[in-house]
């Protein structure tokens, strides 16, 4: 049975694992670090990493390196000889939920959430009604922060998913409160990037603005400016909806300039500075895309991978760009350095490798890496329809036959859980349907 040690994709997110010390890497892995800091402090998080990793992002890691015996669907189950002492704190935590005091139960609930245990926080926060959520800000913020891992379930599975919680929060959590502004932030990026509905993303970026404005006199300089950012990235899907180039550039402009007048005091500050400047940077590299100024993309997207170098969905998003401009040898290139880093990702990096060399004319090459797209996510569709056609173009009779057996029972797989609800294909779901939800959150 492979140890944390056996792989450095194991070591580097051994906080999902096993909540054991961080070893550097992307803003996410800190987001589990500084959570715990806070549940055994018992202090209110001031500002959070944004980026929140769906479940099959621990699956993924847990299955990438063989790391079954950390595969649990709730802390308590974890064998008792893997537990480090912190997981078995937060073991103690759960056994006594019921008896905690209000704050340490949102404590509590934003760890298992960053642990991207979202059934999990399902089962310790109940739906709440719109008088118990506008009666307390806690129960407002546990109302939250069930939404989010609802909305990421969803999203996770590919199964569609209603705003209604959302709303009931973003209309009845106290005035003032910022669990208030989290779900208005979160109304407005959905209604603008998921259902492309200009009218309520028009409606709920105006409420948006209102409020920040109401609460500004309580923040600090850090706060507003950082919430000033996430707002103008959000509410540039309006301007992008009307295909107003002109006003994008400037919401994008305005929307860097205050990320970049950010000054971290504090590891947590730094930390959530450094990962709104790296969202930025993929949101401007989209942007340029858009634009189709595809030079500025590839500057903007290589900054962000020197930033983050041990993040590979920026490497996915430097293939896209190298692509679109053509060079499709270097987009290989990209693809097959973002399989190194581990998920999020890696069946789709190893796909998308394989369609380079295929349109390169390479299908030995081609052929590798739709087979180790397979072997890292037997759930995974795309890659065996392309090896169906490919085996036969190699002459590979076997290859050509197992395939088409294999997507035939994919297809009639999916089918099953889509109908009965189950959990979907997860790497393809994660990264078509967007791999991470980004939140503003207080």
């Amino acid at each position: 049975m492979p140890s944390i040690y056996s792989s450095p994709i194991a070591w580097l997110n051994r906080p999902y694992l096993d909540l054991g010390p961080i070893n550097g890497g992307s803003p996410h892995l800190y987001k589990v670090e500084f959570s715990y800091r806070h549940l055994i402090s018992e202090t209110r998080v001031p500002y959070r990493v944004q980026v929140s990793l769906p479940t099959s992002f621990r699956e993924s890691v847990i299955r990438e390196t063989g790391m079954t015996q950390y595969q649990v669907d709730h802390p308590l189950q974890l064998a008792n000889e893997l537990r480090t002492e912190r997981w078995q704190t937060l073991c103690d935590y759960l056994t006594h939920y019921q008896e905690l005091k209000p704050v340490t139960k949102l404590l509590v609930i934003h760890l298992l959430s960053s642990l991207c245990l979202h059934r999990t926080v399902l089962d310790y926060v109940p739906k709440m009604s719109a008088a118990e959520i506008a009666s307390d800000s806690r129960l407002a913020a546990l109302a939250f922060y069930r939404a989010m891992s609802t909305l990421i379930l969803h999203i996770d599975s590919g199964k569609p998913y209603s705003l209604e919680e959302f709303e009931i929060i973003a209309t009845h959590a106290p005035s003032g409160d910022r669990v208030r502004i989290n779900a208005i932030h979160q109304l407005l990026v959905e209604y603008g990037r998921t259902f492309k509905d200009v009218a309520k993303a028009e409606f709920w970026g105006s409420v948006l603005i209102k409020e920040i404005q109401e609460i500004k006199p309580s923040l600090d300089d850090f706060s507003y400016k950082l919430l000033m950012s996430i707002y103008c990235r959000a509410i540039v899907f309006i301007p992008l909806l009307h295909r107003d180039k002109d006003k994008v550039v400037q919401e994008m402009e305005l929307c860097q300039s205050y990320a970049e007048s950010l000054i971290g005091e504090n590891e947590e500050q730094q930390i959530v500075a450094y990962e709104n400047q790296n969202i930025i940077l993929e949101s401007r590299t989209k942007e340029a895309l858009w634009l189709g100024d595809f030079d500025l993309a590839e500057q903007r997207i290589r900054q962000a991978v020197e930033r983050d170098p041990l993040d590979p969905r920026y490497r996915l998003e430097l293939g896209q760009v190298l692509i679109k401009q053509g060079r499709i040898e270097e987009a290989a290139k990209a693809y097959r350095s973002g399989t190194k880093l581990g998920p999020p990702g890696t069946a789709v990096a190893w796909f998308m490798a394989g369609q380079c060399y295929q349109s390169l004319g390479e299908l030995d090459m081609a052929c590798d890496c739709y087979l180790a797209a397979v072997h890292v996510d037997p759930l995974a569709i795309s890659p065996v329809k392309r090896l169906t056609g490919l085996a036969t173009d190699l002459g590979n009779s076997v290859l050509a036959n197992w395939s088409q057996l294999r997507l035939t029972e994919l297809q009639a797989e999916k089918q099953r859980i889509l109908e009965e609800g189950e959990r979907s294909f997860t790497a393809e779901v994660s990264f078509k349907r967007k791999t991470s939800r980004e939140a503003v959150t207080a």
